[in-house]
This record gives C-alpha cells, sequence and structure tokens, in this order.
C-alpha cells in the first residue's frame, strides 16, 4: 500500500508540475497575441489608406488602383489617375513602414516578442479577361510593381535593418482568392497581408 500510495504520489505531483507549466506558457502565448494585435492596431485606425476585412483577416488598399488593360506598371502611362493614386501609394507605404518600425522597437524592447517575426504579403488581383495563366502572372508583376515602387521610394522591407523580423512575400492571386468583387473590373486591388509568426516555447 505504501509504495501504492508512493507511486500515486509521484503521478500527481508529474501531472500537477506538467499542467502548470502549459498553463503558463499558453498564458504566455496569449500575452504575445495581445502584443501584437495591440501594435498592429494602428494599420486599422486610418480606413482611408487601408481597410480592413474582417471576414477574411487581411487588410487592403481602400483606395482604387486602376491599371490600363494588361499593363502593371505604376507609372504616368499605365495607370489611371496617376497623380492622386500615387500620392496615395506613397501615403500607405509611408505608414505601412511606420508600423513595421514600431514592430521593430517593440520587439527590441519586449523580450517575450523575441521569438516573434512576421510574413508580409503583397498581393496583387486581375479582372477575369483574357487568358487565365496570363492574369495570374499580371496580378503577380502588379504586386512586384508595388513593391519596386515602395523600394524607389526609399521604403525597402527587405532592408537589413528587419532582418528577422520581416519575411517578404510577393503573390498574385489572378482569378482566384476569396472575397473577390462582384464588377470584375473592381478586382484590379492590392492586399496587404501582416501574419504573425510565433516561434516555439522552451
Amino acid at each position: 500500500m505504501t509504495s501504492l500510495f508512493f507511486v500515486m504520489l509521484v503521478l500527481y505531483v508529474l501531472t500537477y508540475v506538467r499542467l502548470n507549466t502549459t498553463i503558463k506558457l499558453q498564458k504566455e502565448k496569449l500575452a504575445i497575441i495581445e502584443t501584437v494585435e495591440e501594435n498592429l492596431k494602428p494599420l486599422k485606425s486610418d480606413s482611408t489608406l487601408f481597410t480592413y476585412e474582417e471576414e477574411f483577416k487581411r487588410f487592403k488598399l481602400s483606395f482604387d488602383v486602376k491599371f490600363e488593360v494588361d499593363q502593371f506598371q505604376i507609372s504616368y502611362s499605365k495607370l489611371e489617375n496617376y497623380g492622386t493614386t500615387v500620392m496615395k501609394i506613397d501615403r500607405a507605404g509611408a505608414q505601412l513602414k511606420s508600423i513595421i518600425d514600431n514592430l521593430k522597437q517593440a520587439k527590441e524592447a519586449d523580450p517575450k516578442l523575441k521569438n516573434v517575426s512576421y510574413i508580409l504579403a503583397i498581393a496583387g488581383y486581375a479582372s477575369k479577361t483574357g487568358e487565365k495563366y496570363h492574369n495570374y502572372e499580371l496580378s503577380y508583376k502588379r504586386a512586384l510593381s508595388l513593391r519596386d515602387y515602395w523600394h524607389s521610394k526609399g521604403i525597402d522591407f527587405e532592408a537589413p535593418e528587419y532582418k528577422g523580423l520581416i519575411d517578404l512575400q510577393i503573390s498574385g492571386n489572378g482569378w482566384g482568392g476569396v472575397g473577390r468583387l462582384e464588377k470584375e473590373e473592381d478586382n484590379q486591388r492590392f492586399l496587404i497581408q501582416i501574419f504573425p509568426k510565433i516561434g516555439d516555447f522552451k
């Protein structure tokens, strides 16, 4: 009986310790998630530049970016309403950089964020006209063009200062993707997505 009692006591202690450790880790993860959410709030605050689509958990540029037919360059002859559009693109890029700079500062200041990094995805769309494969390629080129345009303005999300913080991904949704608009010509747009990546806990 003594041996059985001892075995049960050991099992109880092990279970208690393991449960407490699990609860502690879950609390730490929750604290990190809440901190990340708080740091991303400013991106939701100015709806003139970014619109947050709650259903799809993503951001999109809240203003129209309309290309001439079969074009992808952000330039005067390839983009409708060039002057107004690039002014908004400039502001959106500056705000996005400001948010990422804040994420960088938060990570440097808060030890619990040391294993947190982010995927920054810039996705382009194309309307369902022409050949399907070509439009997937076209939408990718539009996203790459936006990245290159911001880079030319000194907004570089692949700069050494963001190493270990930002994983930039360029994508083209072509004819696919959720949340497409009913009017196909309105699907010439950009989505901006920021996904936190939380490393393993020891």
